[in-house]
């Protein structure tokens, strides 16, 4: 219910050729009348045609894929893709991600499901591969993470345009004095 208007606002911003870099629970609030509002784009860079110039490096531990530990690192939809499914790991187990630096040796995400949390298999999977440590082995657009993610669920009716507003100031203080919830 939060996390796939997050992905559809994802998807929206990723159209018009910008990164977020900074998806995070920190950066998702609910206001009190239920409205998912992504936050905080202070990280946002365009990326189309972009790829080869250097990177402000971005970092939140545990939600910052491996790439954006590099300021040359290659970023694109998929460095946003990382992060999202971090956030919605973070959201169904309580528990913040190892970090992705952390993982390259030795992978100790554990999957959802080690934690006693019952995910259709195929959403958990889908999940993990959003959160592979490699780039090229994660999903390249929140379209393709969405897709998999809804597989398991049969839609009975199609899917609805993003419906988290997206504030595109950037500021260090919540734009809402007073959020409903916070997802942390």
């Amino acid at each position: 219910a939060i996390m796939l208007p997050v992905i559809d606002a994802l998807r929206e911003v990723h159209q018009v050729g910008l990164l977020h870099r900074d998806i995070s629970p920190d950066n998702i609030y609910l206001s009190t009348s239920g409205q998912i509002k992504v936050l905080d784009f202070g990280a946002a860079r365009y990326f189309a045609g972009e790829q080869s110039k250097s990177l402000s490096i971005i970092l939140k531990a545990g939600y910052a894929p491996e790439e954006q530990y590099r300021s040359k690192g290659d970023q694109g939809p998929w460095t946003d893709v990382y992060a999202c499914a971090a956030t919605f790991y973070r959201a169904i187990t309580g528990q913040t991600p190892p970090d992705a630096l952390d993982r390259k040796e030795e992978d100790t995400l554990a999957p959802p499901s080690n934690l006693g949390l019952a995910m259709p298999p195929g959403a958990e999977q889908a999940l993990l591969k959003a959160m592979a440590v490699n780039p090229d082995k994660r999903f390249r657009t929140m379209g393709e993470f969405q897709r998999a993610l809804l597989v398991q669920k049969p839609l009975t009716s199609p899917l609805q345009p993003a419906q988290a507003e997206i504030l595109w100031e950037s500021s260090p203080e919540p734009t809402m004095k007073s959020p409903a919830g916070k997802i942390n």
